[in-house]
């Protein structure tokens, strides 16, 4: 049953994304996975050799509209599947500066999310190199807050500060559960650092007819409004000092955006699209 679900979910409801990603590798990096990264931007590496390994995986608004990066451990299936990103250039940073990794992930089905994965940030991209590296994160999807909805996760990096460095994602020591998706990644650094708030605290909503987008903050006002093009641009910058904010963007291009928010001494990040 849990495989004819898989099936559903992933063949069904959803459509492999076919276009092609620019790879960013200075910060702030800002990765969506709306376009195809996998042998372009990232690389994946079928460590158990079953011909199994991360894929993109676009699903229908009936499942949320999300375009992520997913790996499946449905049945019989024990992945060992890593998809390792291309070079990030950190070299213009000194030590002690904050860097930090931040990424959503879920196992995708509620009932079968104990899926098990790591992190790892390494100054090589061999699979080697990331497992002996001490900046690593290992944990269960459901036992984080991952059963079926994304929660946000961060890994500090600023210990890579001055070096070219790489990413890992691996998808391990599991099986007979259903699938991972990691979604919405970002590498930045102290103005950027990105925290977790409470989902229901924060509401955006983009009005197509007007060229605005209303950002509504139910607890603390908004102090900054930053927001970012696919490319790592910041294309809009803004002090504010509301619970509500509404952003007149006429003059940016449509295409997908990610806007910044700071609340005090705490990030929240938004991905919007403007058409």
């Amino acid at each position: 049953m849990k495989k004819i679900t898989f099936t559903l979910v992933f063949i069904l409801c959803c459509n492999s994304i076919k276009l092609s990603a620019q790879c960013n590798s200075t910060l702030p990096v800002l990765e969506t996975f709306d376009t195809n990264v996998i042998n372009v931007c990232w690389d994946t590496v079928d460590g158990d050799g079953d011909n199994y390994s991360w894929a993109m995986w676009e699903f229908s608004p009936q499942y949320g509209g999300h375009k992520v990066i997913a790996s499946y451990s449905f049945d019989t299936l024990t992945p060992d599947n890593w998809i390792i990103s291309h070079a990030i250039d950190l070299t213009s940073f000194n030590l002690g500066e904050n860097i930090t990794l931040s990424w959503k992930v879920r196992g995708e089905l509620s009932y079968a999310a104990h899926e098990y994965y790591s992190v790892y940030a390494a100054i090589n991209n061999q699979t080697s190199s990331f497992e002996s590296s001490p900046i690593k994160r290992s944990e269960y999807t459901d036992e984080v807050g991952g059963a079926g909805v994304f929660v946000t996760r961060t890994l500090d990096l600023s210990s890579l500060a001055g070096k070219m460095a790489y990413v890992a994602f691996r998808h391990h020591n599991t099986t007979n559960q259903s699938a991972i998706n990691i979604d919405e990644l970002s590498i930045t650094t102290g103005t950027l650092d990105i925290e977790d708030f409470d989902a229901s605290s924060i509401k955006h909503f983009y009005d197509r007819n007007n060229d605005a987008l209303t950002l509504k903050s139910s607890n603390n006002p908004i102090d900054t409004i930053e927001i970012f093009n696919i490319l790592g641009n910041r294309v809009l910058n803004k002090r504010v000092s509301n619970n509500n904010e509404v952003l007149n963007l006429s003059t940016l291009t449509d295409g997908i955006y990610i806007a910044h928010l700071k609340i005090g001494d705490r990030g929240h990040t938004i991905k919007f699209v403007k058409y």
